[in-house]
């Protein structure tokens, strides 16, 4: 990549030219070549697929990092894969998928039950619904199982859990009760709900079938009553199943928000519903509240829990990635509800700029910090993807890439027939012109990509019918801020904190290994099939006393002393 060296500014120009990648928002081969770039990155830190590995172990990324980020980092590359028409990791991804689906073929893995949350299990079950939604090619191998059956499967496994034992309804953030994550158990909380929710919603579109709108309303209305999607959309972490739901962590992540914001657009998308429009309006207001980190630092996008280090936290692994899936779903959000679009195509493009000039670290690695003007000295998968993510949102507003339906043939649609030129190899561009490829079709079992696309309507419900109102719109959809420290400055690099992860360069791509034994459950699991289970009535409980609590110490941190990894590090 083309460098340029000069001092970082608070203003950001039309292109990123300070101390980071050249990229130019608005030049569609230079969006190109830096996703390009990005993506290999994320790649470079995969290992998980050479020969003779265990099935058990195919799909994930080293530890520390956990299991659910793998599946939702293969969401990622599977998009970036389609729209850029880059063939280079279908097979790794393809390999990636189909190891994961479990014994039951719903992404319940025995072998992962020490890790695997509801919130986890949607995560991987959002990456197959990106295949069927941009027509990734199906498997060459284990083809009697089809990816929508697996996602189906998945999300009936979900919906069985609905518990109305307590909070009048509502999912755990974990599945079982001797989960090493004590208190999990007890803990309903919104990225488990939302992305059921946002699960439904897809899945209501993509098929047609009625019973998906009807668990996304039900999920959705539940979430508003027992308030943690509050009247100004602020979506709150979780609440404590033992007090009844009484009381709510109040901790706001950019992915909670990202997750109800996207489902409420499929579900506008999928009804014209002026409820949900309402909904998707209120969401994506409050939704600002992630893009002002400083008053100049507008419009770019930042963890604000976390990420100035102002609030007391300091990001984990696993928030390192929370930006690349609220850049994912406000750029659905936008192709699905268009009047949402100028706005999120400015918080985008902005952010796509300042994350380019974080990634100036060794080999281009990206940073955390995008409002920096370069690079903050942390690394790591989450980084990288998020760079990735809001980059490619870019590609898929400029070519309005729409979600396929169950009904749609042939390639993935967009409102233009461009040339998706990419990279003809794994590693990335070398220059901000990436090498073109041939158009080809895009058949159902292919593994070739389409490089030229064709436009078709919004998708909607196969028998026209309007999916059922979400309840009475909300009056307030005014968006509440999240406090953003001190106006006028950018924050200082922070020199006391750990969040870097050792980075490495080496990927290795080998054939599928052949598949291993896999272990029964140890515990019978509910059944499910490809029929969508229909929502239960609500039952209807006591209020004891309120919950004091918080929720997002449940799970440990992979963390060493910043001693340990002092080497792996570079502070400012």
């Amino acid at each position: 990549m083309t460098r340029f060296f000069s001092l970082g500014a608070a203003l950001l120009p039309l292109a990123s030219l300070v101390s980071g990648l050249e990229f130019k928002p608005d030049d569609e081969s230079s969006i190109l070549s830096v996703t390009s770039n990005y993506a290999f990155g994320v790649m470079s830190y995969y290992k998980n697929n050479a020969t003779n590995l265990p099935k058990e172990e195919i799909g994930v990324f080293p530890k520390p990092h956990y299991w659910w980020e793998a599946g939702a980092a293969w969401g990622g590359l599977i998009e970036y894969s389609m729209f850029t028409g880059d063939e280079s990791h279908v097979d790794t991804l393809t390999q990636a998928l189909v190891a994961n689906y479990g014994p039951k073929n719903d992404i319940i893995l025995p072998w992962r039950r020490d890790e695997e949350g509801n919130d986890d299990q949607a995560f991987w079950a959002f990456a197959l619904m990106s295949a069927l939604e941009y027509k990734f090619p199906d498997p060459k191998e284990d083809a009697a199982v089809t990816y929508l059956q697996v996602v189906e499967n998945s999300f009936n496994n979900l919906v069985s859990r609905w518990d109305t034992e307590s909070c009048n309804g509502g999912l755990k953030w974990q599945i079982y009760p001797d989960n090493a994550n004590v208190g999990g158990y007890n803990y309903k909380n919104s990225i488990s709900n939302g992305a059921v929710f946002a699960l439904g919603a897809r899945l209501a579109q993509y098929t047609g079938n009625q019973t998906y709108a009807d668990w996304a309303a039900k999920i959705f209305d539940w979430s508003k009553a027992v308030g943690l999607v509050s009247d100004k959309y602020e979506v709150f972490d979780g609440t404590n199943d033992k007090t009844n739901c009484t009381d709510r962590d109040h901790t706001e992540w950019s992915y909670n928000v990202g997750v109800y914001l996207h489902g409420a657009a499929a579900m506008y998308n999928l009804t014209s519903d002026g409820t949900w429009k309402t909904h998707t309006a209120g969401l994506f207001d409050h939704a600002s509240a992630f893009f002002k980190p400083y008053d100049n630092a507008t419009n770019i996008m930042y963890e604000a829990a976390c990420e100035t280090g102002e609030t007391g936290r300091h990001c984990n692994l696993d928030q390192q990635s929370f930006k690349a899936y609220l850049a994912r779903f406000m750029a659905k959000t936008a192709i699905l509800a268009p009047f949402t679009r100028e706005k999120a195509t400015t918080y985008l493009r902005t952010s796509a700029i300042a994350a380019a000039k974080s990634c100036s670290g060794p080999d281009d690695a990206c940073g955390s910090k995008w409002y920096t003007g370069g690079w903050d000295g942390t690394s790591g998968v989450g980084q990288q993807l998020s760079a990735l993510e809001v980059t490619q949102a870019l590609l898929m507003l400029k070519k309005n890439i729409v979600p396929a339906t169950k009904g749609d043939g042939g390639p993935p649609p967009t409102s233009t027939a461009t040339d998706t030129s990419t990279a003809a190899s794994s590693a990335p561009a070398t220059s901000s012109q990436a090498a073109p490829t041939t158009s080809v079709e895009l058949s159902g079992s292919s593994t070739s990509l389409a490089t030229s696309i064709t436009p078709t309507a919004s998708p909607n419900l196969a028998s026209g019918a309007p999916g059922p109102s979400s309840g009475s719109p909300v009056a307030s959809a005014t968006s509440s801020a999240v406090p953003s420290g001190v106006p006028g400055e950018f924050a200082p690099l922070d020199g006391t904190q750990c969040t870097c992860t050792p980075s490495s360069t080496v990927t290795i791509y080998v054939p599928p290994t052949a598949t291993a034994v896999v272990p029964e459950p140890s515990a019978p699991m509910p059944p499910n099939g490809t029929v969508p289970v229909n929502p239960p009535a609500n039952a209807t409980t006591s209020a004891p006393a309120q919950f004091t609590g918080a929720a997002t110490a449940f799970k440990a941190d992979w963390y060493l002393p910043c001693a340990l990894v002092i080497a792996a590090c570079t502070f400012f």
